[in-house]
């Protein structure tokens, strides 16, 4: 979401020009506007609250983040209560779960290194039902996932999601050695670099949904994520994690309004650029706007799951090499003579770039040698995951 949220400024500076009947292809800007740009939901339940704060980087940037740092974020309520956040990481402000009273109202007071305030309105806390059901169908050549969930009491009838993905891979060549400390040995039987773990949390995509219309309080099958069987996630296990946030209807309103800024737009007949409410306001100069709605809520969370085995069409790994001798060549060394193999095994992997992963036999009982090919083949690790299993994952490797 971040890298089209910092560049929702020009596209609302462009919206008197969207009376034009024409396509108009604006010339780059490179005017820095720097903005604040403020993300995050303060969590009122069990969960930590983070809250990411940037600013707007001008079109055409070598880089689409600029964190602001060295900022004091503080969550407040309408009885003077207050929670400081921690910057973890450039711009990331976080604090543990505040499990805040439901009967109070709360908002974000932000004080920059530069000494800009800036502070939203205050917000009710609101109270999120559970999620029903994760589902997911089949297409042509993906799967599309769908969350289901109500509120028995009428309530919430705002609702966003955001979700987390997490897919398991196999290296492309088996492996049951390793070398170390200049020797080549069996692997531990808790070292197993042949079966890994990766996860992902999108970049961009704004998933919201009402039942405003509706005589009772129930979402069914709003679309979420679309996972495409050629992107390398369906080769084994997928999971996704989905979080559910209760929304006030003005929160809604933001966010169908930035959703249709940034993803709807292409031709006279899409919906036109806007500007878009916001409930956090700069105190040191209240001209100056801020890109962020500061929303309260308790958040709900539940996962789906799909294996390759159940998918009905054909999945491409590209996770790292293909499974072919070309890109995982396979190569030996021998044992003979053997007063020279220390040696030629250090030449061989000193650099890193291959590793062993079985024995040579020739004829098919005697090991003559080890086998060896490039070490992002052999290692799932080196294709960026990691070897250590989620503590829910519900497969066995």
């Amino acid at each position: 979401m971040r890298f089209f949220i910092n560049y929702i400024v020009v596209i609302l500076l462009l919206a008197g020009l969207t009376s034009c009947r024409k396509a108009y292809n604006p010339p780059e800007t490179n005017t820095d506007y720097g903005y604040l740009v403020v993300e995050g939901v303060i969590n009122s339940g069990s969960d930590s609250t983070t809250i990411t704060l940037s600013r707007t980087v001008p079109l055409g940037a070598s880089s689409t983040v600029r964190p602001e740092t060295g900022a004091r974020v503080v969550v407040e309520s309408n009885q003077n209560a207050k929670f400081l956040l921690k910057e973890t990481l450039p711009g990331k402000y976080v604090t543990a779960n505040l499990n805040l009273p439901a009967s109070d109202t709360y908002r974000l007071h932000i004080y920059t290194a530069a000494g800009k305030e800036y502070e939203s309105d205050f917000v009710e806390n609101k109270i999120t039902p559970p999620i029903d059901t994760i589902t997911h169908r089949y297409l042509s050549h993906g799967v599309q996932f769908y969350v289901n969930a109500h509120d028995p009491s009428n309530k919430t009838r705002y609702y966003r999601w955001e979700y987390h993905e997490y897919w398991s891979y196999f290296s492309n060549i088996r492996t049951v050695l390793q070398y170390q400390d200049s020797a080549i040995t069996y692997l531990p039987v808790d070292s197993d670099y042949n079966y890994c773990y990766r996860n992902a949390t999108p970049a961009n995509g704004i998933y919201v949904g009402t039942s405003d219309k509706l005589s009772e309080d129930v979402i069914s099958q709003q679309p979420l994520n679309y996972v495409e069987g050629r992107g390398g996630k369906l080769t084994s296990e997928y999971a996704v994690e989905v979080v559910q946030y209760a929304i006030t209807k003005e929160a809604y309103t933001f966010w169908q309004q930035l959703k249709t800024n940034t993803e709807a737009l292409g031709s006279i007949f899409d919906a036109q650029p806007s500007s878009f409410i916001t409930n956090i306001h700069c105190v040191t100069n209240p001209a100056e706007p801020v890109i962020g709605y500061a929303s309260v809520s308790t958040s709900t969370i539940k996962r789906g799951f799909v294996t390759q085995a159940e998918v009905p069409f054909a999945v491409v790994p590209v996770v790292g090499p293909l499974k072919d001798t070309l890109t995982c060549p396979v190569q030996v060394v021998l044992f003979d003579p053997t007063t020279t193999l220390p040696g030629r095994l250090y030449q061989i992997f000193r650099d890193g770039k291959y590793a062993p992963f079985d024995f040579y036999y020739n004829p098919p009982s005697t090991a003559i040698g080890y086998k060896y090919g490039p070490i992002a083949c052999a290692d799932c690790r080196k294709l960026g995951g990691t070897n250590k299993k989620p503590a829910w994952w519900p497969w066995a490797n």
